[in-house]
Parts: structure tokens; sequence; C-alpha cells
């Protein structure tokens, strides 16, 4: 007798025997036990996963004479034996891919007005229908809608999505899901026994991973495993048939990149390349691990979502407990990054091997908590004026040169510090002169209050104090005017309003109102030009060049012409 691959002798032949898909199942079975028969189903969902399967099934359950309680077809009567044989002539399946034309759905009307041969219905099963021709679906529009009453229409599809939206709403839709990783070990373990090989579990679970939920690909894999070991297979002789080359080596890449050493990744690597694995599917394998990490060390009841046995969780949580999640993510990023440029650029092992390189360099990150901790301390040390940055002198600089019309500022005295602050360094608030504490508001004092305020908000507020140095105090109905030379610098003293009346009262002693308006030179040169006229590259420069000046106490130095010399 013929060899029969694995996939067709261990064929589920009842609804019992379906592995998952409980849903379809259920729906099914209570239809046929109702009565409840619709002339059109569709089963869509990825491939291995029992489509075709179940409708062959379900195909000889609603011709079988002998059905159990739980709809079974017997699988023992005429009808059932020749629907498993592929002998039946009211049971049709047509691929679709390659029968896709008019004339072939033209014909397939003429059959279905046929009455049955020797069952109740006459059941066509359409495998890959999405590759039916918009004039075919076109053509079989009527059919499907109002079909004789002994016909029943099954389609089964990958791609739902290309179905016309009239052929889906004349139909039961059903969709089919992935198998598990327990589902497809089970099966998996029900077939080497029925076989009467031994094969180790964790064997099994590599199969499951790379199946990636088909079971028919999975199978094919166990069937290639059992020739490739004719006595006992582990999972050393899967990881080399998979071609992920050794499981020592593919454990070795992983504890040496969960644990930053890059010359045991580079082992792992010419292990690896020697043993001739498929650099692909082992960053897909590496990358599969660090999911799993990453599972765990977000909850560990995330640990019955991982597709591995026992002990390998039980390693995996060890690891877990030494990295951070952000250490995982950008693993996983780089992972997956290699395999893309592998793929689209080729240098198979130069990149593999730099990706392995920045994952071990990679460094930490700073835990959100302390990194809040540091920043409310420097923010604390810049409120209060403790934040001095002085820069290393190891000569005394010269005095800046003192332009015309300038009175040079006195040296500060010595003292006996090792070191002076910088004159530049943001001190303390100077205490308002007595002149002006706990004193009225008035014209003559204006500019002196104004300039009071001014030093506390530079302490204070330096980035806000750099928009307020052109601004022109005046004091009237004992309200605070500030006149400004640009609107911009208007709108910022109006964000900040608040401080500038807290600041205010803190040298006065008591709050008053300030108001923010534009100085009558600048409306008048606005009104002057067009309105439409927007400011030049040029004059936003000097604004933004004479803010930075006045933030860090600078001055602005032309480049200087070829040739020319410091003096």
């Amino acid at each position: 007798m013929a060899y029969i691959a694995l996939s067709r002798k261990w064929r589920p032949q009842k609804f019992s025997e379906v592995v998952g898909q409980t849903h379809v199942v259920r729906t099914l079975r209570n239809g046929i036990a109702s009565e409840r028969i619709h002339h059109a189903y569709l089963f869509s969902g990825p491939r291995g996963v029992g489509k075709t399967t179940m409708a062959r099934i379900f195909a000889r359950a609603l011709n079988c004479k002998n059905r159990g309680e739980n709809q079974d077809p017997c699988g023992e009567c005429d009808s059932c034996k020749s629907i498993r044989e592929g002998n039946s002539l009211d049971v049709v399946e047509i691929d679709a891919a390659s029968n896709n034309g008019v004339d072939d759905i033209r014909e397939l009307r003429e059959n279905v007005k046929l009455t049955t041969v020797a069952s109740r219905y006459r059941v066509y099963i359409l495998d890959e229908a999405h590759m039916l021709s918009a004039a075919a679906w076109n053509a079989f529009l009527t059919t499907l809608e109002e079909p004789p009453p002994h016909v029943i229409f099954i389609f089964a599809s990958t791609e739902k999505n290309r179905f016309p939206a009239t052929i889906l709403s004349r139909c039961q839709q059903f969709d089919f899901y992935r198998m598990t990783y327990e589902q497809i070990t089970s099966r998996l373990r029900e077939l080497t026994s029925g076989e009467a090989r031994d094969v180790d579990e964790e064997a099994l679970g590599l199969i499951a991973n790379q199946s990636e939920g088909c079971l028919r690909d999975a199978q094919s894999a166990l069937e290639q495993l059992l020739a490739f070991c004719p006595e006992r297979a582990t999972a050393e002789d899967a990881s080399r048939m998979l071609g992920f080359g050794s499981a020592a080596a593919v454990d070795g890449a992983v504890n040496a990149l969960a644990s930053r050493n890059a010359l045991e990744a580079f082992r792992a690597s010419e292990a690896l390349f020697s043993q001739g694995a498929d650099v692909t599917q082992c960053l897909r394998l590496i990358g599969a691990h660090f999911h799993a990490l990453l599972r765990l060390k977000v909850s560990p009841k995330l640990a019955d979502t991982i597709q591995a046995s026992p002990s390998k969780i039980e390693e995996m949580r060890e690891q877990a407990a030494a990295l951070s999640i952000a250490r995982i993510q950008w693993t996983l990023k780089m992972l997956m990054r290699a395999e893309k440029e592998i793929r689209l650029l080729g240098y198979d092992r130069e990149n593999f091997e730099i990706c392995m390189l920045d994952i071990c360099q990679l460094e930490d990150d700073l835990p959100l908590e302390e990194a809040l901790e540091k920043l409310q301390a420097l923010e604390e040390k810049m409120r209060t004026g403790g934040l001095n940055i002085t820069p290393p002198a190891e000569t005394p600089a010269a005095p800046p040169p003192v332009s015309p019309g300038r009175v040079a500022a006195p040296a500060p005295a010595a003292s006996g510090r090792e070191s002076a602050p910088p004159a530049d360094a943001p001190a303390e608030a100077p205490a308002a002169p007595p002149s002006v504490a706990a004193s009225e508001l008035n014209e003559e004092n204006a500019e002196e209050v104004w300039k009071a305020a001014s030093a506390e908000l530079r302490t204070r507020e330096p980035f806000l104090w750099s928009h307020l140095d052109s601004a022109k105090p005046s004091a009237n109905e004992g309200a605070l005017t500030l006149a400004f030379n640009s609107r911009i610098q208007m709108n910022k003293a109006k964000e900040k309003k608040e401080t500038l009346q807290n600041v205010v009262q803190s040298v006065l002693g008591k709050r008053v109102e300030i108001r923010l308006t534009i100085s009558e030179q600048e409306m008048t040169s606005r009104s002057d030009s067009s309105p439409q006229t927007p400011r030049s590259e040029e004059e936003t420069e000097n604004e933004r060049a004479r803010i930075v000046r006045n933030l860090f106490d600078g001055k602005i130095e032309l480049p200087k012409e070829e040739g020319e010399r410091d003096e």
C-alpha cells in the first residue's frame, strides 16, 4: 500500500475529532439537530486550520443515515464511505483557483438543477473561492440566491475580504482561528503515539512555535522530523531540521544578548553559521524568546500565554528579572530591523552580528522615578538660585572691553572662598531698596520699582526675564504699565502676568495692577507700514539673538573678515 502523509492519514472524520474551532462545531451541530440548514456557508481563516476538513465532515453529517446524538457521521454507511473515499456523486469538490471562469460557473449552474443520486443533499465545496473572477461571481449570484432545495454550497477561503458584498450577505460566515500552542502540541503528541514514535516534548514545542498556529504545517514538520530521526527525535534534532542550528547555539545567543556579553554573542554566531542555520529563522526564534520575556516582565500572570514548556518558562522568569522593559523592547526592535535589512539587502552574517553587538552595547535607561527625582532637584536649585555653573578657569580671563558710553562694573571683592561665582550666575534676589519697599507706586519711583522687580525676576524666571528686558515702566493711577517694543514680548508677558504681579508685590509689599501695552514708537512704525507686510527673516533673527544675548549676558560678535586679526 502506498504511503499516506500524516495530515491525510490522521485527518479528522467526526466533529468530535476536530482540533479547536469549537464555535463552528457547535453551530453546525445545532443546525443539523434542529433541521435549520442554510443553503450557503463561508468558512474563512488562515491556511491549515481545518476549513476543508470541516466542510467534508459537515457534508457527511448532512447525508449520514445513522448519525449519533452529537450529530457525528457514523462513518460506516455507504454515504459516509463514498464521501470519505471521494467517490460520491452528491459531494463535489471544486478548486476555484483553477476553475474560476464564467464557463465553469455556467456549467455548475446547469448541474445544480439535477437531483441527487443517493443522498439527501448535493453539497458543492468550492476551495479557494476568493479566486473566482468578478464575471464568475456575477454569473453565480442568482443561483446562490435561490438554489434548488437539495443543493448546499460551502465556500472555503483564506481571503474573505475579496468576496463581493452581495455574496457575503447570502452566506452564513464562520471565521476559523489559528491553533494555540497547547492544541498543536496535544495533537502532535496524539500523532506520535499513533505512529508509535518517540519525540521529546521540547521538540514538539519547537514545531508548534514554528507553525504559527497552522496545524497542517506542524504535521508536515513532524513528518519530516520522523524521517530525519528514525529512532528518537530530540529538541536538538528538531532545531537542526527546522534551520535554527543547534539548540545550544541558539540558547547561547539568547543568553549572551540578555547578559550583554559581546564575546559570547559572536561565538554563538560562529556556531550558528558553521552549522548552516537560516539566519532569519534564528532571528525570529530569538525574537520570540524576548517577546516571552516582555510578557513575563509586564505581569507574571501572562505566563500561561507563553508557548513553552514549564521548565523553559522558569528559565525565562530568571532572565526577565534581570532586564528592564525598555531594554527588552529595544532588543525586539533591533531584531526585527535586522531581519528586515537581511531580507532586503542581504549580508546575512554582517547584519546579524552587527545587530547582536548593538544589543550588547545598549545601555539601560534611567528609571523613571530616579529621573523625576533628579529633575525636581534641578528645578529646586534653579528656583532658589543654588545652581551655579562655574566654567573651569586655569588662567584668569581678560576683562571685557568697555564700549564707549558704558561704565565698567567694579571687580568683585576678594573673599575667603577658593573660587567666586561668575558674574552671570543667578544670584540671590536682592532686597528692595528702602525707598521702594512699603511705598506707594508713582511716576517717580516706577523705574526703580521695575528695576528691583526685574532683578528678582531674573532669579525666578530667567527665560521670562529675557523677554522683558526692553519693557519701559510707567505708573498711572496706582497701576504699573509696561510698554514693549515687540508684540511677541508682550504676549509672553501676558502668559506670565500672574508671576509678574507676584514679583512686583514682593518688591512693593502690596499687590498692584499691571498693564501691558505696545510702545508708541512701535505703534507708529506699524501704522506707517502696510499691515500685511510680515516681519523679515533678518528682523526675526535679530529679535531671537537679542533674547539669547539677554538670557546669557552675552554679546553679539560679527564674523571677522579674511585677513583681519585680533588687536
